[in-house]
């Protein structure tokens, strides 16, 4: 397919999407990240990750990817409401209401298109499988690598339990063992029980069936035993 058809197929898409509503976007629903070490989680990498409450997993593990937060979320995009947390796809919409941005490209992609209509038609409160899963089970890592962070690599939590923060001017993960522990991003260790990589384990049975994408991230992944 030339490029010039690829663009008039996402135009005829695009048009799809935005008859549901203006801030439609399937990610909320078939997109997750899971950081597994801390309790994190977002759908599209764009949006800050966002905390997932403990009482919800216990009650049931889809919370992993249905959070009562992400539901809000949802409810949102089908009333045509934007989520602040994707204020990168408004501000490329905002530009010119002919741009394609990122709810676009991913709700059009091959692991989410075939699930546009059901999903357009759904309740926000529904529990849902995604299609496009990443899964972090732990931050064990033997690198320590100046772009990373402690609660993605045990090594550089090591050497800064060790050696101390590093001497930067803001306070961020890079530097604060406290900033994590404020946050509730301080990872569990590899080796001690998490429950969040517990409702993983009991969750995911249930979700491999449906899935497109499966992605395997760290710390350096081949270290956890998970």
């Amino acid at each position: 397919m030339s490029n010039e058809a690829r663009i008039e197929e996402l135009k005829l898409k695009q048009d799809l999407i935005n008859s549901v509503s203006c801030s439609f976007c399937t990610a909320k629903w078939l997109q997750t990240t899971l950081l597994l070490q801390n309790g994190y989680n977002h759908s599209c990498h764009h949006p800050a990750p966002h905390k997932i409450p403990l009482e919800e997993i216990k009650e049931n593990p889809s919370a992993l990817h249905n959070s009562k937060f992400k539901k809000q979320q949802r409810a949102m995009m089908l009333n045509g409401e934007r989520p602040v947390e994707c204020d990168y796809c408004w501000k490329i919409e905002d530009l010119d209401k002919e741009y394609f941005s990122d709810r676009h490209y991913k709700t059009s992609d091959y692991w989410a298109w075939d699930r546009f209509e059901d999903i357009a038609k759904s309740n926000p409160q529904d529990n849902v499988y995604p299609s496009y899963l990443e899964v972090s089970f732990s931050n064990a890592c033997n690198f320590a690598c100046a772009y990373c962070s402690p609660d993605i690599s045990s090594k550089w939590m090591e050497d800064i339990k060790r050696h101390g923060e590093y001497p930067l001017e803001s306070v961020g993960a890079a530097n604060s063992l406290n900033y994590l522990e404020a946050t509730g991003k301080y990872p569990f260790a590899h080796n001690e029980e998490n429950p969040y990589v517990d409702a993983f384990w009991e969750w995911f049975p249930s979700v491999f069936k449906d899935l497109k994408v499966f992605r395997i991230t760290g710390g350096e992944p081949l270290m956890s035993k998970d």
